[in-house]
């Protein structure tokens, strides 16, 4: 006699389940994940951000969202030159303390990133522990925001109502550069370096339709499928290079 498959754990469960799931396992492997990830930086991130970077007017106003323990992109971004602004944000408790031990101004910056914080309560550099598609900021707050391989820890139907989220946050002519799954698929992993770990990816098709649906008002500079080495193995991301009109 046929039995019935037992049905997937993430079909099983609501959005806020498998995001607090995500949230304790980048808790648990917070040093672990870094110290796998840190040392291999991707070059396709590190091409657009420099292209992004070189774009933007000195002080801009950065959103990362999933800046994990923000190496190596809030770095470069808090050091550079132009003195850009930068907020960091993160599901993960652990991953925001990594960061906020990992990202500084430069040592000649520190007594006026003090006094900032002091006048007005945060710095030039500043991070915030919190779920992505439950932040909330005014429209044109930002001149670029960015999202590295965090978008798709989000469930498949939060994903393109997060674009249109962001589209409001960007002033007219910021940038929008972000990276999402190629598949159409529910990725669970009992251990992931210790932790389980989901991701979802709404396939090609659906990345695109999301863009055309809740990216209105956005000119798409870059429409990528990019193969990265990312440690021994090759993965393949959908890049987005976008400007607010």
């Amino acid at each position: 006699m046929a039995t019935e498959a037992p049905p997937d754990l993430a079909s099983t469960l609501s959005p806020e389940e498998l995001k607090a799931i995500i949230a304790r396992g980048y808790d648990t492997i917070a040093p672990q994940y870094l110290a796998w990830s840190g040392p291999r930086p991707t070059m396709t991130r590190a091409a657009y951000v420099a292209q992004l970077l070189d774009l933007l007017d000195p002080g801009a106003s950065i959103l990362e969202l999933g800046c994990g323990a923000g190496v190596p992109t809030t770095q470069t971004i808090a050091a550079h030159p132009k003195k850009f602004h930068v907020t960091g944000v993160d599901i993960s408790a652990a991953q925001v303390a990594l960061a906020r031990e990992h990202v500084k101004v430069p040592e000649e910056e520190r007594a006026a990133e003090e006094e900032r914080v002091r006048e007005i309560g945060r710095g030039r550099v500043a991070f915030e522990h919190a779920d992505m598609a439950k932040l909330h900021y005014e429209e044109g707050s930002f001149e670029a925001v960015l999202a590295f391989y965090s978008i798709f820890h989000l469930p498949r139907e939060e994903q393109p109502a997060m674009i249109g989220k962001v589209v409001k946050w960007l002033k007219p002519g910021g940038y929008l550069l972000l990276n999402m799954n190629t598949k159409d698929e529910v990725v669970h992993r009992e251990d992931w370096m210790g932790a389980p770990m989901f991701s979802f990816g709404i396939g090609l098709e659906g990345n695109k339709r999301a863009f055309e649906e809740y990216g209105k008002g956005l000119k798409i500079l870059v429409d990528e499928v990019a193969v990265e080495k990312v440690g021994r193995f090759e993965e393949t991301f959908h890049w987005f290079f976008a400007q607010k009109e």
